[in-house]
């Protein structure tokens, strides 16, 4: 079966997009508090918190609110360092967002990732929303990859036939997952691969 020519270029943050560093946020979510990073880790994300803010459970100031009481954050830490220190866990990958300016499509960015993410992609992390044309967390879907409703909601928020989708992933699950959705899909390792792949697809100029 010959696949359609992409038209869509949907790409993953952190692993592909973003070098993947959640040990650095744990860190510096634990220099910001003063508590044991070990503490920080079972109240923020052992407990489920950061899924729940994955899976929509929190709006913004909601998600904020509850991060600053588990983390007893004072008045002298302000929402704004708070974002910034959650954002260190995302590296962008220049090599990576060269592609994504250069693809000859339109490019859309899929995370599963909360509302303060999100706000960071306007602020400490622009250089990564800016480079796509449209960016959909998990959080406004209800669903994480790789749950085919967070496919499914993905297709109908970006407008798109399911077949003219190209998926770029780090993880083998979201990408066989996006290939039973009827994605198109490709399993990142490297700069180097995704250009190769793109390239062939037609979606890098000559």
């Amino acid at each position: 079966m010959i696949e359609p020519t992409p038209e869509l270029l949907v790409m993953d943050l952190g692993g592909v997009t973003c070098r993947w560093l959640p040990d650095r946020r744990l860190h510096a979510l634990a220099a910001l508090s003063g508590l044991p990073p070990a503490t920080v880790d079972e109240l923020v994300f052992a407990s489920g918190f950061d899924d729940a803010g994955e899976r929509g459970r929190f709006d913004l100031a909601a998600f904020t609110s509850e991060l600053r009481t588990l983390l007893v954050l004072g008045p002298d830490v302000d929402d704004v360092a708070v974002r910034a220190t959650w954002a260190t866990a995302f590296e962008p990958d220049a090599r990576v967002l060269d592609l994504v300016e250069r693809a000859t499509c339109p490019t859309a960015l899929f995370t599963n990732n909360g509302p303060l993410l999100e706000a960071a992609l306007h602020h400490e992390l622009a250089p990564v929303g800016d480079a796509f044309d449209r960016v959909v967390c998990s959080w406004h879907l209800g669903a994480t990859k790789p749950d085919p409703a967070a496919y499914a909601a993905a297709t109908e928020v970006l407008g798109v036939h399911p077949s003219v989708v190209l998926f770029v992933d780090d993880s083998d699950a979201n990408v066989v997952a996006a290939r039973a959705a009827g994605w198109q899909a490709h399993h990142f390792t490297d700069p180097l691969n995704l250009t190769a792949t793109l390239r062939g697809a037609g979606l890098l100029p000559s």
